[in-house]
């Protein structure tokens, strides 16, 4: 692996005690990003194992993993940012993370993994605009026929269009040669569908290397998810800047996860986890696949799930590249106080639309959920 970003190359949601623990956790997370020897093997021989038994593996690997109720909780981040905020002076005044007095973000994104999924997407933009909601869709450019009537009528209707990796093989960050010949295919394929966001497949991640891309942001970090061949987590449920990125971390459970290894039937942790979100004045990232949706059942999980967020107030509801536009005017700005009145205010390009507020009332709500029964 290459050298770590360092922190001068970084920018944080937060300044002092909580940019410590938001650098902690993240750089913890570039140094458990590495494909193991088991996994390096299992991408070599996955052209060759069909996709009903390498399904089957995934769901019986993620069952027998040693996990807790509430793998979704960002625990060990929680309690160390806690701990941060008590540290601080509570009237100490930011930048809200939101704009327009918003409290919280909510962006909805899809992963297109195979030709078949590729044919559902109509469907399931349909059931979204209905909602009167748009979202962004990670198309692979060199595994299927990208079906280009569709990406060019996804645009016109107000989705976003975002590129998902080479091939989907798993690959791509297994050794520097590799990772650089694909670089500027994929760089020719965000040129060709006007894409300015990207997600590595399996959400392999090595943000070093990844400063070749040519996109405006990232979305392949996690909060959490111990479910991924390359583990760890961010921690922090706000968007951040990594050199040429502004990098959107995931913070809702993959609908794989959910649906097909643990087999639930309602939106009940996606709701407990964007609750939490809520309280954070986080961004609610969601991942789900085309290919996965593919039955009624689920898709009326993920349809219940959008008419509850709908129903929550002050939520932005977004898509990344809207994230990503506001991120860098909120990071490229400061509050300032005025000597006379002792007033603050914002200086910089979120002045019109970004606000101060204090860090006791942005996070005056702000409990570790309480482990929930098996």
């Amino acid at each position: 692996m290459s050298e770590k970003p360092t922190l001068k190359e970084l920018r944080f949601a937060f300044d002092g005690a909580l940019e410590n623990v938001l650098a902690k956790h993240f750089h913890r997370d570039m140094e458990s990003a590495t494909l193991s020897a088991k996994f390096k093997l299992y991408y070599l021989l996955r052209p060759f194992i069909p996709i009903p038994l390498r399904q089957l593996l995934q769901r019986s690997r993620n069952r027998s993993l040693d996990i807790d109720n509430d793998w979704y909780i960002p625990r060990d981040f929680l309690t160390d940012f806690q701990a941060a905020i008590r540290s601080v002076d509570a009237a100490t005044n930011v930048i809200h993370p939101w704009p327009n007095g918003k409290h919280f973000a909510i962006t909805l994104t899809h992963d297109i993994e195979t030709a078949d999924g590729q044919k559902l997407v109509s469907d399931i933009a349909a059931m979204e605009e209905k909602l009167g909601l748009r979202s962004a869709w990670y198309f692979i450019p060199y595994k299927y026929k990208l079906d280009h009537g569709l990406i060019n009528d996804l645009k016109s209707r107000g989705h976003e269009v975002g590129i998902h990796g080479y091939n989907h093989d798993g690959r791509l960050f297994t050794s520097r040669t590799i990772f650089n010949y694909r670089t500027s295919y994929i760089n020719r394929a965000a040129k060709e569908l006007g894409s300015s966001g990207f997600r590595a497949p399996m959400v392999h991640r090595n943000l070093d290397w990844m400063q070749q891309l040519e996109f405006d942001y990232d979305a392949s970090c996690f909060d959490i998810d111990p479910f991924q061949a390359m583990p760890g987590g961010v921690g922090g449920v706000w968007p951040f800047i990594v050199g040429r990125f502004v990098e959107l971390p995931y913070t809702l459970p993959q609908d794989h996860t959910l649906l097909i290894t643990f087999g639930e039937t309602t939106p009940r942790i996606w709701i407990r986890k964007l609750g939490l979100l809520q309280k954070l004045s986080g961004m609610a990232m969601m991942v789900t696949h085309p290919d996965y949706l593919d039955i009624a059942s689920r898709l009326n999980v993920y349809q219940q799930f959008c008419e509850h967020v709908l129903q929550q107030p002050n939520g932005w509801q977004c898509l990344p590249s809207d994230v990503s536009t506001w991120w860098r005017r909120r990071s490229d700005s400061k509050v300032v106080k005025d000597a006379t009145s002792g007033e603050h205010s914002i200086e910089g390009p979120a002045s019109g639309d970004g606000r101060v507020i204090e860090l006791a009332r942005l996070f005056n709500d702000l409990e570790i959920p309480p482990l929930t029964a098996s």
